[in-house]
């Protein structure tokens, strides 16, 4: 009789730890609730302040360990991905780190909404955190993404694909997660930059999030750099534009639970899944 492992996963978006003491609380209710791995997007350098994913470690405790990717710049630009992991629950082979193809320039909308929420025009190098770990004798990928949100679906698909390009010179693993920020922004609700990334990633793989509608909402975004005008008529209006921006894909895995948790300090909201293996 086959011996199966449960895993418990989360996928989530940190928005630059901005509220970085709600942040770590949440992560520490993550765990306390089962979660034996968290993929991380929007890790930064912050100067004068400790690395957020040491903050993490010392909260989580000698059981912990992390893998990450993040730039080198004290800034946003050095926008970076995530694992932290349970040793007792997954040992470690290697762990890889990719840069994905970079934005050369915005257009003029996606111009137009940086200078609104007042952050500097600047494309960012997006990158991309893979941990290979021995798991019921075999091996188990995990990788935390984050692709663009600007430069529209054929430039979030090209990323996609350069990581998979990747992976192809590889030898397949058994198991494989594959979690993060898609930034399927989808206004109309047409559904077809979901199903673009089905396609590119293959049948064999599953979306263990798909039932659930939306893990991101405007409202919650940081304003304190906008222009005074814009938050105030979303606020004031009530204005909720929420997309499903976050995911959880499995492949040779079942998923027994996925669920969203509204938690606060991020525009956000973690996805925490039960994994059986």
């Amino acid at each position: 009789m086959t011996e199966h492992t449960t895993l418990s996963v989360v996928s989530y978006n940190i928005q630059f730890g901005i509220n970085t003491q709600k942040v770590i609380g949440n992560i520490q209710r993550l765990v306390d609730d089962g979660a034996d791995v968290i993929c991380l997007q929007e890790i930064i350098n912050v100067d004068k302040q400790e690395f957020i994913i040491d903050s993490f470690l010392k909260q989580l405790g000698k059981n912990w360990l992390a893998a990450y990717h993040v730039g080198p710049q004290f800034s946003r630009q050095s926008i970076g991905t995530c694992i932290l992991w349970n040793k007792n629950k997954l040992k470690l082979e290697r762990e890889e780190k990719t840069l994905l193809p970079k934005l050369k320039e915005f257009t003029t909308h996606e111009k137009f909404y940086y200078w609104v929420i007042g952050v500097p025009g600047i494309p960012l190098q997006r990158r991309v955190t893979t941990c290979y770990f021995s798991i019921n004798d075999t091996t188990l990928r995990i990788s935390s993404i984050h692709v663009d949100n600007v430069g529209g679906p054929t430039h979030r698909l090209k990323q996609l694909t350069y990581l998979l390009s990747k992976f192809k010179k590889e030898k397949k693993p058994t198991y494989e997660i594959l979690c993060g920020d898609f930034n399927t922004m989808d206004l109309l609700h047409t559904g077809r930059e979901e199903k673009l990334l089905q396609k590119r990633l293959g049948m064999d793989f599953i979306d263990a999030s798909r039932k659930i509608p939306w893990t991101s909402d405007i409202y919650n975004i940081n304003f304190t750099t906008s222009i005074k005008l814009f938050p105030w008529i979303i606020k004031w209006f009530h204005i909720h534009i929420r997309r499903k921006l976050d995911y959880i894909w499995v492949r040779n895995i079942k998923v027994t639970k996925c669920i969203k948790l509204d938690l606060p300090g991020s525009d956000h909201s973690p996805l925490f899944a039960r994994l059986e293996i």
